[in-house]
């Protein structure tokens, strides 16, 4: 039982050597001329927010089209971020809670601009369109989102701007109405 014992001990305390000059994980590169659909300003007619997560992404706004949920008809998000500071890889996550408290939810987590422009490749100053459809279920919507790695590794909500952060570094953004 000693000598077991002695043998994981030993096996634990092995270190990986050294390795100098290790170079840090490339940043994704992306051909930004191919990126003029995404690389835009918000329109005049956004909702805005100027939330900002990790320091380094700020969503300055969000547009839904058209202006009001109809359920079961196809609608389209476009949140405009602007890139404050360099980004590791993140994921962007929305949640679509039902307003009225039902407990019914929209998962839209996806990668920006359909994946086309990764966060590890926004630079400094950067304004982002990212947009995705959803079909809307019969009530409005509380719109949350932030962004996440893996599992719950969540960056930090810094300011929630004109939205609300919940806590869990979950930013409400808004409510998303239903058209009447």
């Amino acid at each position: 039982m000693r000598s077991l014992a002695l043998v994981l001990l030993c096996a634990a305390c092995i270190e990986r050597p050294f390795e100098e000059g290790a170079a840090p994980a490339a940043r994704a590169q992306v051909d930004r001329s191919a990126l003029r659909d995404v690389m835009v300003p918000p329109p005049p007619d956004v909702t805005p927010v100027g939330a900002v997560f990790g320091n380094s992404a700020e969503l300055i706004a969000y547009k839904l089209e058209p202006p009001a949920l109809v359920p079961g008809q196809r609608s389209k998000l476009t949140l405009y971020w602007r890139c404050r500071a360099e980004m590791d890889a993140w994921h962007i996550f929305v949640h679509l809670d039902d307003a009225t408290g039902t407990g019914e939810r929209i998962h839209a987590e996806h990668d920006p601009a359909g994946g086309r422009f990764p966060t590890d490749a926004w630079k400094p100053g950067d304004v982002i369109a990212d947009s995705f459809f959803f079909i809307p279920c019969r009530n409005p919507s509380f719109l949350f989102l932030g962004f996440y790695t893996q599992g719950d590794n969540r960056l930090t909500l810094n300011s929630p701007g004109r939205g609300r952060d919940d806590g869990n570094n979950r930013l409400l953004a808004g409510v998303l109405p239903l058209a009447h």
